[in-house]
Formats: structure tokens, sequence, C-alpha cells
């Protein structure tokens, strides 16, 4: 489900049935195959993943005998036979998706009687009339031939008379010091159909060894490319999806150009938990695309009030209607408060040295983050068994819409020979990344280990797998799996980090992870300063007008700051609660976050109600330690250049 199904499709169920090793997922399959990341489905064992073209695989699985879709195109008795039945609707006219048919038969078992084969196997309507019942999907281009050992190979001279069929098609990885261990492959294929758009489809992907269960072959298939695309395009982004209360708004656009004409009417609905005409300017609630070719603009204007709402949104609903009921896509606009200090002017006093830091927070929300952690060691046993922590988040925010939301996943680990542990991230809709597998060989332990969509540096170290010397991996990187595979999840909820010992003897703990979210990419907004300067702070030292404009692809405003001399340093609030606030207060999580609203801190202290001193940081953040003490009613007193300021926090 997470790496099967792509754009355009409804998925209403997957089934499975063959032996569970026979399927799993692959990744960096570019410069080998052609395809990057996807499923592998299998007659043998879908691992392990490093052997290569040299190697040699025959491994008799549990897989059954019988598949009626594959009986009805092969040549022989089936063995090893493992499959996937997708049932979906089509959003789209048509169906597609990418494959690499490969094989330990290649080269010397073509055109013999183990011509082991594989299918997608379509029912349901057919446009054209009637219906389609099993139809294999999967072909040779421009035949009509199944794809199998016996439609494509080189010249066989083990079992003459076999000249070469469809060799254009073939690569040799006979002995080669490539992946996959399979001796032949053939190029990326196509695989597509005509559909009804609404209608439901089952679709059957199976593979089986034909004539005996010796020597195996698999098909990898890619991931996200079954798809039925609809190409509704919009200038709302993700990403580009915040504007704040104060924003004059630019318009939205959405083309209809690219949609299939039997798709049309489509509808625009607008929904979300903003009120038209009371949170921003009244517009149609309802839009009619008719014609091909359409294209349809919105201005979302936002009507500043002076309540604190967190993100609300405008939803565009691209729907169908009764005859493409099935179709949906949605476009999230969110309309955020202003910064509380917010106000189109602001005073702003050299200090004593003779400067000034002039910034901006966009909206309430931005440039702050959140932070959780477990400290509870878990033991990782070395039987193979999956264990996990998790840890209860609570944000603001619903879904994941922008990766840059997630800030890292930060872990320790003892372990005296990593390259035993798979990790993985599980979101709290049970989606993963996989963030390390096998990595370290006899190297010890994962030592203040991040993982960030902003790292630059991958945990293999550029290696396959990452040898003992990057141990304990102290850094921030990038996981081997793909972020996108999460983006959407649920963000409150529970998140969980798995470890996995794939070998016997050694047994490791998961002594503590901690994950974090954050905003300071929110909205993906743009600065300009009237002195040409494009940051989000501007340090002065000589009175006078500075403006800024802050805009990103769905609004913009403008702030002056009146700088003057004086000897009274920043302006700075009155009160503490417009200069921090504790989330969440009370706090029933392993942590709690200061936000401070860009005063320049000295020390952050916590106190119990008997002024004894319990903590003690020089930065605004995370209040570390704070998950170690007890529930109860704490002080916390945030000491800055402009004063002190004291607020409670609750834990319980």
């Amino acid at each position: 489900k997470d790496h099967l199904t792509g754009a355009g499709i409804e998925l209403l169920d997957i089934q499975y049935d063959g032996d569970l090793m026979a399927a799993g997922y692959f990744t960096d399959g570019d410069s080998s195959i052609g395809i990057n990341r996807g499923l592998v489905l299998t007659t043998g064992f879908a691992g392990p993943v490093n052997e290569l073209g040299s190697f040699f695989t025959s491994n008799g699985n549990t897989g059954g005998s019988v598949q009626p879709n594959l009986e009805a195109i092969s040549t022989g008795l089936l063995f090893n036979v493992a499959y996937f039945k997708i049932t979906f609707k089509p959003f789209g006219d048509s169906i597609r998706f990418r494959y690499v048919f490969a094989s330990e038969e290649y080269p010397e078992y073509a055109c013999t009687n183990f011509n082991d084969v594989f299918g997608f196997f379509l029912t349901g309507p057919n446009p054209n009339g009637a219906n389609y019942v099993g139809k294999n999907i999967a072909l040779v281009p421009n035949t009509n031939l199944s794809v199998s050992i016996n439609n494509i190979h080189p010249t066989n001279p083990n079992s003459a008379p076999c000249p070469a069929f469809n060799e254009q098609y073939y690569h040799n990885n006979d002995g080669s010091s490539m992946q996959p261990v399979y001796d032949g492959f053939t190029d990326v294929f196509v695989a597509e159909a005509k559909v009804t758009p609404c209608e439901t489809y089952e679709m059957i992907i199976a593979i089986a060894d034909v004539g005996d269960a010796a020597y195996d072959t698999g098909v990898f298939l890619e991931a996200k490319s079954l798809e039925s695309a609809v190409e509704v395009v919009s200038s709302l982004e993700v990403g580009n999806d915040v504007i704040p209360e104060i924003a004059v708004a630019d318009t939205i656009t959405f083309s209809f150009a690219q949609v299939d004409t039997n798709l049309l009417p489509l509808q625009i609905k607008i929904e979300g938990t903003a009120t038209n005409s009371i949170d921003y300017e009244a517009v149609n609630p309802i839009t009619f695309v008719n014609g091909p070719g359409e294209t349809v603009q919105f201005v979302i204007q936002p009507l500043s009030d002076s309540l604190t709402e967190g993100l609300e949104t405008v939803v565009f609903n691209v729907c169908g209607t009764a005859a493409n009921a099935c179709f949906t896509q949605k476009f999230t606009l969110n309309i955020a408060d202003p910064d509380s200090l917010y106000s189109s002017d602001e005073v702003v006093f050299l200090t004593q040295g003779g400067s000034a830091e002039l910034s901006i927070d966009p909206t309430q929300l931005s440039n702050k983050s959140w932070s959780f952690s477990n400290n509870t060691p878990v033991t990782i046993p070395e039987n193979g068994t999956l264990s996990s922590a998790s840890i209860q988040v609570e944000t603001p925010f619903s879904n994941l819409d922008d990766l840059h939301m997630l800030q890292s996943v930060c872990l320790n680990i003892n372990h005296a020979y990593t390259g035993d542990l798979k990790l993985y991230l599980f979101a709290p809709d049970q989606r993963f990344v996989e963030l390390s597998t096998e990595n370290g060989g006899s190297g010890d332990n994962y030592t203040n280990t991040c993982f960030s969509p902003s790292a630059t540096e991958e945990i293999r170290g550029g290696f396959p797998f990452a040898p003992p010397s990057l141990t304990p991996f102290t850094g921030t990187f990038q996981p081997e799996g793909d972020w996108n595979d999460i983006l959407g999840s649920p963000i409150t909820g529970t998140w969980s980090l798995g470890a996995l010992d794939v070998q016997n003897n050694i047994t490791g703990t998961l002594t503590d992870w901690n994950i974090t979210f954050a905003t300071f990419e929110l909205g993906n907004f743009h600065y300009l300063w009237n002195t040409g300067d494009t940051s989000a702070t501007l340090l002065v030292n000589a009175p006078g007008e500075y403006t800024v404009t802050v805009s990103n692809q769905v609004g913009a405003f403008t702030k002056t700051f009146t700088v003057e001399t004086g000897n009274v340093g920043v302006k700075s609030p009155e009160t503490a609660g417009e200069v921090f606030h504790l989330f969440p207060n009370p706090s029933t999580g392993e942590s709690a976050l200061i936000l401070d609203q860009n005063v320049h801190v000295n020390a952050l202290k916590v106190y119990d109600l008997n002024g004894s001193l319990l903590l003690t940081q020089n930065t605004a953040g995370p209040i570390q330690g704070l998950n170690a003490l007890p529930n109860g009613v704490y002080i916390v007193n945030l000491e800055c250049l402009e004063g002190n300021f004291v607020q409670k926090l609750i834990r319980r």
C-alpha cells in the first residue's frame, strides 16, 4: 500500500498469496535496472540485497503451484507462485505500471521447458465494450507475447537451435559485479490499458517458476507507478500554502488543460475549517468546470481579526459529479494568525553599542519547534523480532504536508555489531521510512545519530553498506528510504522507532530517541528589505526607516521599522505572555517547549515551588531534562536582555 500505488488510484483492497519471503521492497536500483525503488516479487527470496550477478540464487519457497491466470499463459507446471491481487478505482481513462523482469534461468535455459513467467492480469469494464477478464497487459513491447524466458532472450548454444529472440530488450548480467543477483533482466517495460474512470477493477500481479522449482525469477515493480493520473495543475504548492491574515492575497490558479474530457464535468468545492466570508472575503463555494482547457482562478483574501486560531484551512476539493463521483483531488491553503507582536510600523532604538536587530516572524507559528523524546531503554533481541519505542506527539498541525516540518529524528543504540541492525521510523498511520539497514559491519553503536530531510550526507557514506569505520554514525544523515513515503501522514499521534536484529548472538539496546518538528520554513516565505537584503533579520547601525516585504506564492505584506537613537535599548514587550509561552501546558508528554518571540535570551531556568533551581540552559527551545522531573507545578524564568519573564508550567 505504501510503495505500490501512485496518482489517480483509489485503492480498495490488497491481498497477497505466496511465501512471505518472496516479496519485499528495494531502493537504489537506478544504476542496475533503471528503476530506483519499489517492490520486488520473486519465485525465491527477496533478499539479501547485496548479491551480485556473479552469485547464484535458487531457493524453493513455500509458494503454491496454482494460479489460473499464469496457467493460461504458461508452457508447463507452476512452482513457487507469488502474487498480489489489487482492487482499485482509476480516476483517469488509462492505467500504467513500470517494471523489470529478471531471472537466474538466463541465459542457459532459454528455449527450454523452464520458461518462468510473469503477468499483470486485469479484470473489469473495457471502455471499448464488454469486460476485461484476466487480460494480461504485461507484454513484450510491440507484440502480444507474455513476458517470459522464452519470449525475451539472447542466443543460447546450450539449447540449440535457440537463436536470439527480442534480444534488444535483454541485459546480460551473468557473472557481473552488478546487482541484482539474476543473470539477465529486461528493459524497463510499461504495462498499460484503457479503463473507464471510477469503475472497479482487479489487478493480479503474479510470477512463478515453470517446469521446476529451481533457479529463481523476479520482477521489480516501480514504486508509485500503478497510476491513472489526472493532470489538474494548480499554482497552490505544498510549502507555499500559508498566508498570514495580514497579507494581501495573490491569485490561485487551477488548470484543466490536461484533464481527460470523459472525466468532465468537474466541480471545485470550497471547504476547510476557515469560514467563507468570515475568515476570508466571500468566494463562490462551488465552481463547475465543464470544458477541456478551462482555467479557474481564486483570490482568497484573509480577514484579519484579533483571535488566536492557529492554522485555518481553505480546501479546494476538485471532485467529480454524478458520472465520475469517485474522483477527488484536494489542494489546501492555510490561513495563519500573524505574529502576536506584529504591527505595520514599529519604533526600534539603537543600543548603546550603536546597533539594532530588526526581524519579523510572518506568523505566530513561524520559527518554532516541538521536540518529543522517549528515554526508556528497549532491548533489541537477536532473534529477528522487531522492537519499538513509541512517542506521543502533539502539535498545532494535523498532517505532515511539508517534509521541512520534520526537523530531525535522533537516536542512541548500544550494539556491538551494527551491521546486524535494521532501523525504521513509523508514522501514526503506520507508514514508514527505512532509516538504516545493516550498516557498520562489526562496528559499535549509533551515538547521537540523527536523520533529517535537510541532511546532505547519506548514512552509508557512499558505500553499498557503511563500513565499520563510519560507526558510531555521529551526525545528521539522509536515511536509506524516502521521506516521501510518510508525506501526508498525521503529525499528532503515536510515532515509533523500530529496530530489528537480523542475526543471532548479540543483543543490543535502544537507549533513547527523539523527534523534532519545526516551522522554520513554514510557508516558504521570502524577505526583501529596502536595503536589498533578503534575510529575515537585518542588523543596522544607523537611524532611519527600514521596510521589509514578506511574500510567498499566495500573498505578501510589508512592515516598516523606524530606527531612532537612544539609550533604552531594543523596545521590549511588557508582559511575559507576549514574550514566550509553553507548549503543551499542562504537559502530558515527554517534553515541553519554550517558544520565544525574538528577545535576547541569556538563560532559561526552571524552579520548583520552594524556589530550588532544578534546570538551567542558555538558550530558548526545548527544555532539556524536563522529562526527568516528576509531575507537579514548576516556575519557568526566562532571563533576557530586556528583563526577566516568568510563567508556570504544569506537568501531569
